[in-house]
């Protein structure tokens, strides 16, 4: 697999929205300051205890020596210091230097890798610390004169920390406390403590963060490379064969694989799936249509051109009458031929942009009724059964006026003179029905699948009139079923043909 196929700017992303939160433990170093800040303040109030004890001690008439014999601590060094400075009592260093270096946490390969890589960022967040004075010559110093044995003097507590050049550079917390007898300040107790025990703590946290931000990064990458292989390689196959679904004329060739995962990538694949299967079928539907168009204009076109060709052969004016009323009547077809299908190609964009509005279905089935009357002059019976109250349905008065004029001009030229034509209506639930019968010679069972197709024309027995094309009831069909209807067709057992249109009664299409 490719370096290209794994790192895609999907996993990238990824990559650095685990690490970012992988990170967020390492935020934590920033507080370790804080930390620190609470551990020595928690030494100095300890180190203050002991040194009230030996304050006691000395304010009850205690020498400082002996008072000095009577503690014991733990690594704390106390002394004792006069007003000029002197140090009169000391209890020295309870460890060896080497002891102390020992003591000191050393550091393993991983706690120095670290700290050479978080060191100067860490720093740009932590606040400016004026630097500490040096601890060598004080610790060896007879006479003090350090801040917090000046403070002590004073009266008050004195709080100092200081660093040592030693390897390791330990750092030391001094504390001072004023003695007093009869109201007056008469030495000071000063009490000194390393801080190795919390450096050793921090250290060892220090390195827990460490350990744990290494195992998360880790995890976090292994995340990462699972995550967009499920992710990134699926889209990049849909991405693939989108590329390749269509040529350079913008023509389908190809089709995406609908994919078995259950997840929203899975639902997208099969999505794209039925989305190209139904634009493969339009596609095919559109070459089909302009296939027929073609063919339909042929017979017209030989029509015309053969009577065009005998008005030149012959001088009988009845004769060039004849062939002028061909060609008349060829172009009047062909007229209606193109208008119905500019009609057909416009229906489904214009049905998603017109206004629709409630239609009394009944009462525009009164206005077609009677307007056929008087088209058909009595040649045929128009029969009118109309459902109780009223029937409404959503969709543009137009389109309706169009369907059911089709239809019953369809039922029209093929009943027989003086028969019957019936319309009725009915509702069935949330559904308005309209049924358009006749008596003529019926749908022969063979072509019931077919009455619907595009330039489809069956009439056996029935004078061929340019009117029909074969469009009339496709027409029908796309308008119905853009307003989310159906429309059926079958025969009577006793002769006939029914045509029957189901749309929604009383509610938005």
């Amino acid at each position: 697999m490719s370096l290209s196929r794994i790192v895609s700017r999907i996993s990238v992303r990824l990559a650095l929205f685990n690490l970012l939160v992988v990170f967020l433990p390492v935020a934590g170093v920033l507080f370790l300051g804080v930390t620190e800040q609470h551990l020595e303040q928690a030494q100095v109030d300890s180190m203050e205890r002991q040194a009230r004890i030996v304050v006691s001690m000395l304010q009850a008439g205690m020498r400082a020596d002996a008072a000095l014999q009577n503690v014991s601590f733990g690594d704390e060094r106390i002394r004792i210091v006069e007003p000029d400075g002197r140090v009169t009592a000391d209890t020295g260093a309870l460890q060896a230097p080497e002891e102390q270096q020992a003591a000191r946490p050393r550091p393993n390969w991983l706690y120095r890798a670290a700290a050479a890589v978080f060191k100067r960022p860490l720093l740009w967040f932590r606040p400016n610390a004026r630097p500490l004075a040096s601890s060598d010559d004080y610790e060896r110093a007879d006479v003090l004169q350090g801040s917090e044995v000046r403070q002590a003097f004073v009266g008050q507590t004195g709080v100092e920390k200081r660093v040592s050049s030693a390897p390791g550079n330990p750092v030391t917390l001094y504390t001072a406390l004023p003695v007093y007898r009869r109201g007056d300040v008469i030495g000071a107790v000063l009490v000194s403590q390393t801080t190795d025990q919390i450096r050793q703590d921090l250290h060892a946290l220090r390195l827990g963060i460490v350990e744990i931000f290494l195992a998360s990064v880790f995890v976090a990458l292994v995340l990462t490379l699972l995550v967009s292989t499920t992710i990134a390689q699926p889209l990049r196959q849909l991405r693939k064969e989108a590329g390749e679904i269509a040529d350079s004329r913008g023509r389908l060739r190809g089709n995406f694989r609908g994919s078995a995962k259950r997840d929203e990538i899975g639902d997208l694949s099969r999505a794209l799936e039925r989305l190209t299967h139904r634009l493969e079928q339009h596609q095919q539907a559109t070459e089909a249509f302009a296939s027929d168009v073609s063919h339909e204009f042929k017979n017209p076109l030989a029509s015309i051109r053969m009577a065009t060709e005998m008005l030149a052969q012959v001088d009988e004016p009845a004769e060039r009458a004849r062939f002028l009323r061909v060609v008349e009547s060829e172009i009047a077809r062909m007229e209606n031929l193109l208008s119905q299908v500019r009609e057909i190609t416009l229906i489904d964009a214009q049905m998603q942009a017109e206004e629709r509005t409630p239609v009394e279905v009944n009462a525009l089935l009164q206005r077609i009724a009677d307007g056929f009357r008087m088209r058909e002059r009595g040649r045929i019976v128009i029969d009118l059964h109309l459902a109780p109250g009223p029937l409404e349905v959503q969709a543009s008065e137009e389109r309706l006026l169009e369907v059911f004029e089709n239809l019953l001009d369809n039922a029209a030229s093929f009943a027989p003179d003086g028969s019957h034509v019936a319309l009725s209506t009915a509702q069935d639930d949330s559904t308005a029905v309209v049924r358009v019968s006749d008596q003529g010679p019926g749908i022969p069972a063979e072509n019931i699948p077919r009455i619907f197709d595009r330039f489809f024309s069956s009439r056996p027995g029935v004078q061929r009139d340019h009117r029909h094309t074969g469009l009339g009831l496709s027409i029908v069909k796309a308008i119905i079923e853009g307003y989310g209807g159906n429309i059926s067709a079958a025969s009577e057992p006793a002769g006939g043909a029914v045509f029957e249109v189901r749309l929604r009664a009383g509610v938005r299409s």
